[in-house]
């Protein structure tokens, strides 16, 4: 009777997978990922256990993903050049095809080429050093079929991309239908790890910490804004823009549905200590003004607020402004939805006009940061003088997009929409947004256009322009830039 049952069970299995598939169902891509992490060099300060720690959180949030990983790739402190590179590569993507989706993930220390027009990824095993740079990399994953995604926790990896970078510039060597990346900071920012009051590092680094809760069940999937099961490019960008405030998390492309991220919303994991955190406001106007912000505790905790502030272009992490979070008698707080609110330090008029809400978990003389978010602090009320450098053409067919960089001294809101020649408002790029701390040569915000209106059609060839309102604190001012040309594809745009 049992040797009867498997026949039927064997038969049935070769029936299913012998029936062709659905001509309207297309195939599901296959993924893999590569993860690359170095902790251990000879130039630079040793940031063990730190990318270590953000290798293994990643994985464990990729081997979530309803799809599944048909493998998961780690390197560990080796010293990888462009052949040892192209190599590793070569095995953990063995076998994609096209409509496959390809993942890297790479947490190192990032430098600059000496032009400045390149990131550099350290690679090192604590002995020898290679730099493998943003060309080494392309090289290689170019001629893999199917999708590339590059997810870049590491100092100046905006250059990958061209972003966040000194002047507009509309394309990068990644730019095209195939690569899809994030990065932890724009190409003229560090990133930052976690370090404790005794400058040792600990943990992780902020950038992954978002990264992880946006993607995880342990951070509710954070990043799914409509709570669809699916976590796209935009979302994850958008989201990390809210949760990571110590660098400005840069994407390309700008606007995409690309699904980075597929979970099953019944899946359940013990969450981390914080999550949630919401500022009722992101600026702050006046002196007496205060900052109010909600979070959810998951565990009973000791917690303490820090505000981080920015002097001379640089986070005083080692100078918080830090309360306890009010609780019992031991100082525990229990779990919840929280409220508070915190009043910012006197003396503004020096600071940089920035600062940093950290919520720190406190367990005996370890300090674990749970979030970090930027906060703009425009007391001021001064005069922002803006301006604007944009591109002098682009060409959206040819995966390119118009990129602006918009001047001014001082934090500011602002609020930014494309104009056609009729001065009609044909995209809006920008709705009370508040400014970040980009490290460029001359500071200001930068913002970027796919070239699809508002209906998400493609735009007419033709002249436009880019108006810009700001606020800085009390003070509102308008500009609008020269024209910019949009090309079709058979147009050659600069």
């Amino acid at each position: 009777m049992r040797a009867r049952c498997w026949s039927i069970l064997l038969a049935l299995h070769i029936l299913l997978c012998c029936l062709p598939a659905r001509a309207d169902q297309p195939a599901l891509p296959s993924l893999r990922a590569l993860l690359v992490a170095c902790d251990d060099f000879v130039s630079q300060p040793d940031t063990a256990p730190s990318s270590y720690n953000n290798l293994i959180a990643i994985r464990r949030a990729l081997l979530r993903d309803s799809r599944g990983y048909r493998g998961i790739r780690v390197s560990l402190n080796q010293a990888l050049d462009g052949a040892g590179f192209a190599q590793l590569a070569a095995q953990a993507f063995a076998g994609a095809r096209e409509g496959d989706i390809s993942l890297l993930y790479l947490s190192t220390h990032g430098l600059l080429t000496p032009a400045g027009d390149d990131f550099v990824a350290l690679m090192s095993d604590g002995v020898t050093e290679s730099r493998l740079t943003g060309a080494d990399m392309h090289a290689v994953l170019r001629d893999i079929p199917g999708t590339k995604v590059i997810l870049v926790d590491a100092c100046y990896s905006g250059a990958l991309i061209n972003k966040g970078m000194d002047s507009p510039l509309p394309a990068s060597r990644f730019s095209g239908p195939d690569f899809k990346v994030i990065t932890s900071a724009g190409g003229r920012e560090p990133s930052f790890l976690w370090v404790d009051s005794g400058g040792s590092v600990r943990g992780g680094s902020y950038f992954t910490r978002a990264l992880e809760e946006g993607i995880s069940a342990r951070g509710r999937f954070a990043a799914d804004g409509d709570r669809d099961g699916v976590i796209t490019l935009s979302e994850l960008h958008a989201y990390l823009l809210r949760a990571y405030g110590a660098s400005t998390p840069q994407a390309y492309p700008q606007l995409e549905d690309f699904p980075l991220f597929v979970y099953d919303p019944a899946i359940r994991a013990e969450p981390f200590s914080v999550t949630n955190l919401l500022l009722e406001r992101g600026t702050i106007t006046t002196p007496e003004e205060e900052l109010a912000f909600t979070y959810t505790l998951h565990s009973p905790t000791r917690l303490a607020y820090q505000l981080v502030y920015q002097r001379e272009g640089s986070w005083r992490f080692h100078q918080p402004q830090s309360i306890m979070a009010p609780g019992r008698a031991d100082g525990v707080v229990l779990p919840g939805r929280k409220a508070a609110a915190l009043s910012v330090q006197q003396g503004l008029s020096g600071l940089s006009g920035y600062a940093l809400l950290l919520l720190v978990s406190v367990q005996e003389d370890l300090s674990t940061p749970q979030a970090c978010v930027l906060v703009s602090v425009q007391t001021g009320g001064k005069d922002p003088s803006p301006s604007i450098d944009s591109v002098r053409s682009f060409s959206p067919r040819q995966w390119q997009e118009a990129a602006f960089i918009l001047r001014h001294s001082g934090p500011v809101s602002y609020w930014a929409d494309v104009l056609n020649a009729q001065g009609e408002v044909v995209a809006s790029l920008a709705r009370g947004a508040q400014s970040r701390p980009l490290h460029l040569e001359e500071e200001g915000s930068a913002l970027w256009w796919d070239g699809k209106t508002q209906a998400g059609e493609w735009a007419a060839a033709g002249d436009y322009r880019l108006r810009v309102s700001l606020l800085a604190g009390t003070s509102r001012s308008e500009i609008t830039s020269a024209p910019f040309t949009l090309v079709d594809e058979a147009e050659q745009a600069d």
